[in-house]
């Protein structure tokens, strides 16, 4: 089970948000008969820093999102969202090969008992897995109630058990949502929750070097980076490589090496987080 070995002020915020939260009717109510605008101030604020928590992917409130990882050379974690793709999953291999870069990639259940092919080639080209949900509910995860979290994550964990030796310990929630449910279910699986450093945005850019150029701006060594697979195919075929190829380019050039992280290099926040008791595929493979 992972546990985080540094004192966490998610645990306080969490406390506090879910507090206020409770106590904002009841100063609503105390207002109301003299003041119906100032009683509606309170719960107004509560929505919103409840909305603000869910809704902001790397927000440490509900709990700790890995961020980061500790590196100590020019290193960072290229992580693939979801795949696996049959129009961009193969090529994409042949360029990670081509610049010698490692990724991980967060898969979609339902996209991996489609094409389970493609999951056994990420991994025998060295990369690893993460899960990403069974069905990427993107428009009603960040409301979901904890039988629906359970079952989405569950269903991708399963998928991966039967298809690889190897299960993955990462989880990421679709578009970075997630809410009080979320952590507490993956703590319960030894999932670690994986944010971003650097994304992109290239589900929404239409240029592929407006994407790396802000890719290039953001990175770090340390820096996790989040691109995608699978969208716009017919409109835009050929985008999502693109993206990633000058990624890898831009990045090479500046002396970037693309790796895959160890466990005990992860960082949520200003806290380390400890999943050597979690089962991990990245630990046995160097960091290149």
């Amino acid at each position: 089970m992972a546990t985080v070995t540094q004192t966490n002020s998610s645990a306080v915020s969490r406390a506090l948000l879910l507090g206020f939260a409770a106590i904002a009717p009841v100063v609503a109510l105390a207002f109301l008969r003299s003041n119906v605008v100032l009683a509606l101030v309170p719960l107004f604020l509560s929505h919103l820093l409840l909305l603000y928590a869910t809704l902001a992917p790397n927000c440490q409130w509900w709990g700790p999102i890995i961020t980061r990882f500790q590196a100590s050379a020019r290193e960072v974690w290229l992580t693939i969202d979801d795949g696996p793709s049959p129009a961009d999953t193969l090529a994409m291999l042949d360029l990670l090969k081509q610049f010698d870069a490692h990724a991980t990639f967060f898969v979609v259940g339902a996209n991996a008992e489609k094409y389970p092919h493609l999951v056994t080639e990420i991994l025998t080209q060295g990369h690893t897995l993460a899960n990403h949900t069974q069905t990427h509910p993107s428009r009603t995860f960040w409301s979901a109630g904890p039988a629906k979290i359970a079952r989405e994550i569950d269903a991708c964990a399963e998928t991966l058990r039967i298809i690889p030796e190897r299960p993955p310990f990462c989880f990421r929630a679709p578009v970075g949502f997630k809410n009080m449910f979320t952590h507490p279910a993956a703590a319960r699986r030894g999932l670690a929750l994986i944010g971003w450093s650097v994304r992109g945005l290239d589900t929404v850019k239409r240029d592929a070097s407006s994407v790396a150029e802000r890719v290039e701006r953001g990175a770090k060594p340390g820096a996790i980076i989040v691109l995608h697979e699978g969208h716009r195919t017919e409109s835009l075929p050929g985008f999502n490589l693109r993206c990633l190829e000058l990624v890898l380019q831009r990045l090479s050039s500046r002396g970037y090496r693309f790796v895959l992280p160890r466990p005990e290099q992860l960082r949520a926040g200003k806290c380390r987080v400890d999943y050597s008791k979690a089962h991990c595929p990245t630990s046995a493979l160097p960091l290149r």
